[in-house]
């Protein structure tokens, strides 16, 4: 059984963000889930506050020998945001939409990166969310799908879940500060 981890250079961008005012990621159809109180988007882009400089997120999908679908995360710096509009000029992103994760002006303290281990008919062990811990002690997580084929990235209010705790473990694999 091997882990599936994030890159260095993932390790690197998520570094990027920490000590910024992170305030909102931006993506094309993000859907509210109200009955899960969380949103989710096929991919998100996080403006760092200077220029063109974004830290984006996507995913990855996998399917284990036991057929668990799971998604890795696809983690870069960069600036260009995905496929989202982008007037290097003048800065501006868009028409498109996005997820607020903390108030205007409040900075990244630390991102816990949360492994799950996923036991049906295999073991499937990878990073599965990041926490993100603002300095108004905000916490909002940014997770990816496990068994389902649904490549979204779902962000919500509070620490890392399992959908299924009988078969899903999740532990803080590290924490960048």
């Amino acid at each position: 059984m091997s882990a599936h981890e994030l890159s260095s250079k993932a390790i690197t961008a998520l570094k990027s963000m920490l000590g910024k005012p992170i305030s909102a990621i931006y993506g094309h159809e993000v859907h509210a889930e109200p009955l899960r109180s969380s949103a989710s988007l096929p991919a998100g882009a996080i403006w760092l506050g200077t220029g063109t400089d974004f830290v984006t997120f996507e995913t990855e999908h996998q399917t284990s020998k036991g057929d668990q679908d799971y998604h890795l995360f696809n983690i870069k710096r960069g600036d260009m945001p995905l496929d989202l509009p982008f007037n290097v000029r003048s800065g501006a992103i868009g028409p498109c939409s996005l997820i607020e994760l903390s108030m205007p002006g409040v900075e990244l303290q630390s991102i816990d990166i949360v492994q799950m281990t996923a036991e049906l008919d295999d073991v499937v062990v990878y990073d599965h969310s990041l926490t993100f811990r603002f300095d108004d002690d905000s916490v909002v997580t940014i997770g990816t799908e496990h068994d389902s084929i649904l490549a979204a990235l779902i962000v919500r209010k509070g620490e890392a879940q399992s959908n299924d705790p009988e078969f899903e473990k999740l532990e803080t694999r590290m924490t960048l500060k």
